[in-house]
């Protein structure tokens, strides 16, 4: 049986992040990201917890789904400066003080017709496949 990426995501999610492998880690960060996004725009995202794995998406967002992702995801990020924050609430404070709610549904905007364009679930299908270390054993 062929798991899919989100199969996958559900059972990884559960665990800590840090515990997982790096290819499990590259994985749950962009379906954090996917997840997040399609939810309430990236201001859902960089609000919530799964915003914590942004720097680790960035990384690989490339090799996973196309390095036009990985631009708009460090364009967005840019938005907090040099230092992106590691926690929700100093992001969300972040995005209170500076205002930077158009500026988010701007990319919210480009990232929906990136989700309409590209086979997202597709691709990552078939990298889970392709890298059958990144499935969960043991619990």
């Amino acid at each position: 049986m062929t798991l899919s990426a989100w199969d996958v995501y559900g059972e990884l999610s559960t665990r800590e992040f840090e515990a997982l492998s790096s290819s499990q880690r590259n994985l749950v960060s962009v379906l954090d990201l996917r997840q997040e996004v399609n939810s309430g725009g990236f201001e859902n995202y960089f609000r919530a917890w799964g915003g914590n794995t942004a720097p680790v998406a960035l990384g690989a967002l490339p090799g996973l789904i196309s390095q036009e992702w990985a631009e708009l995801l460090s364009e967005a990020m840019s938005l907090f400066g040099a230092a992106y924050p590691s926690d929700p609430d100093e992001r969300g404070d972040f995005i209170d003080a500076n205002d930077l709610y158009d500026a988010l549904s701007d990319l919210d905007s480009r990232y929906y017709e990136l989700e309409g364009t590209v086979e997202a679930d597709a691709i990552l299908d078939e990298w889970v496949k392709a890298h059958p270390e990144t499935a969960p054993s043991g619990g």
